[in-house]
């Protein structure tokens, strides 16, 4: 089965999503001092290498070649909202991509003729971000007993944001808008 170069470069800024977020978890779990939050965001950290790999090998599977990517989902954040630095504000953001990469896997493997071998890898990727999502509200909520406000404050202005990227990311590379 062919695979479009369209879906090539998607599964391409996939890749070097996974990679950037993971490097970025492993740096926050350098930072911590809390050990369940640095075994939570060590396994996260490892997941979202993995997937970065699990795309690699995807990407080649299909016949296609991994090629370096400059503009990742979070350096469009970053244009929008800056650098995160805290834990509570790369946690929310986490939160909020998190959210929305489930709801853009959800609709890429519904796109009708979508390759097998990307539908095993959307699926698999699906299946672990539930993980990812539920830690991560967890800690969140935790936080939220004294910091209701400043939870509610990241959780809007990102969520936002979110909505600000990934309109962008429709307009400027046609990001599944023909599905």
């Amino acid at each position: 089965m062919h695979i479009t170069q369209h879906e090539l470069m998607l599964l391409n800024f996939y890749r070097a999503s996974e990679l950037h977020g993971g490097l970025l978890l492993g740096q926050m779990a350098r930072r911590t001092r809390d050990p369940h939050l640095m075994l939570e965001l060590t396994n996260h950290s490892a997941e979202e290498i993995v997937h970065a790999r699990l795309w690699t090998e995807c990407i080649l599977d299909v016949g296609g070649v991994p090629s370096p990517v400059r503009d990742t989902y979070q350096s469009y954040y970053t244009a929008i909202i800056g650098t995160p630095v805290t834990i509570l504000e790369v946690l929310a953001l986490t939160q909020v991509f998190e959210r929305r990469v489930y709801r853009h896997f959800t609709k890429h493997l519904r796109v009708p003729g979508v390759h097998p071998r990307v539908a095993v890898t959307l699926a698999r990727m699906l299946e672990e971000e539930k993980g990812h999502l539920s830690w991560v509200k967890a800690w969140l909520d935790e936080q939220a007993v004294h910091r209701a406000d400043d939870v509610r404050r990241l959780m809007r202005e990102y969520t936002r944001a979110d909505e600000r990227v990934y309109e962008s990311l429709v307009r400027e590379i046609g990001w599944l808008e023909a599905a």
